[in-house]
């Protein structure tokens, strides 16, 4: 016997027009329903659920083609399921094929295109695989400075995290020169004495130490805590986390008595903060 095609029969009456419509629409929805029970499910920890869920709504985006924002989207929420249930290669197969659909899509400027880059770059650094996550990173923010331009804000926390990892693999130059570049981007976008320009310059001090330019990473530790004193208030633990790491800094040049004065001021904010 042969096999018969299945053939779309076009609606022909006003009333079948929009019972078609009614039932084509519900069918679109679909990822939707799927996509918020499965985020639902992974923000009460079941993960489990949430995969089965997420798959789902992958299956239903797919209908939209997969170059549609919407499938990658789903991607890369079923990447982090498998991610959180440990199935790390199943993740990174998701993560990359989320990738794959966002960089032949239309619509990649939306975002999914970097989350999916910085999710699978996160999972590979958790798996010590630095070099590769930190390849992922400059794909993200080369991507965003086509987009944005080249001193585009959007790319100083990427900048940031990128350095960490940096630092994490013991690459100090590679993480001193990509904190440097967040700190101006972040100095042009917001003036001198942002609190985000603060927190950069803490953790570019730390990468200075790291390298021994001990005058430098004092001179900024001491810019960082002048600004967290001034926004903050000086008992803030801001204030204490730059203190720490000024004791430190003292304490490595044999500087005894100053870097105890900074541990003991840092104590105190911190008990005081505890008490509060």
């Amino acid at each position: 016997m042969s096999r018969a095609m299945a053939c779309s029969v076009e609606p022909k009456t006003d009333v079948q027009r929009e019972a078609f419509a009614r039932v084509h629409q519900r069918r679109r929805n679909e990822w939707k329903r799927f996509w918020k029970a499965g985020m639902k499910a992974f923000e009460a920890g079941d993960y489990e659920k949430a995969q089965l869920l997420f798959s789902d709504a992958v299956r239903e985006a797919r209908r939209f083609g997969e170059t549609d924002p919407r499938f990658a989207a789903c991607l890369n929420n079923l990447a982090m399921t498998f991610d959180m249930l440990g199935e790390t290669a199943q993740a990174e197969a998701v993560y990359r094929r989320a990738i794959e659909a966002d960089a032949k899509g239309l619509e990649i400027q939306y975002g999914g295109f970097v989350t999916s880059l910085t999710n699978l770059a996160q999972m590979l650094a958790d798996e010590d695989r630095i070099a590769e996550a930190v390849q992922l990173y400059d794909r993200a923010i080369a991507f965003l400075e086509a987009l944005h331009g080249h001193d585009t804000l959007h790319i100083a926390p990427l900048l940031s995290e990128m350095a960490r990892m940096c630092d994490q693999d013991g690459d100090y130059a590679q993480a001193e020169a990509a904190l440097r570049r967040a700190l101006a981007i972040r100095e042009h976008a917001h003036g001198p004495d942002d609190l985000s320009v603060a927190v950069t310059l803490n953790n570019l001090a730390v990468s200075c130490d790291l390298r021994g330019k001990y005058d430098e990473a004092q001179a900024l530790l001491e810019r960082a805590l002048d600004i967290f004193e001034r926004r903050l208030g000086e008992n803030h633990p801001k204030v204490a986390e730059t203190l720490k790491n000024l004791g430190v800094l003292h304490d490595r040049q044999g500087r005894r008595l100053q870097a105890e004065a900074c541990f003991a001021r840092a104590r105190s904010i911190l008990e005081r903060d505890s008490q509060s």
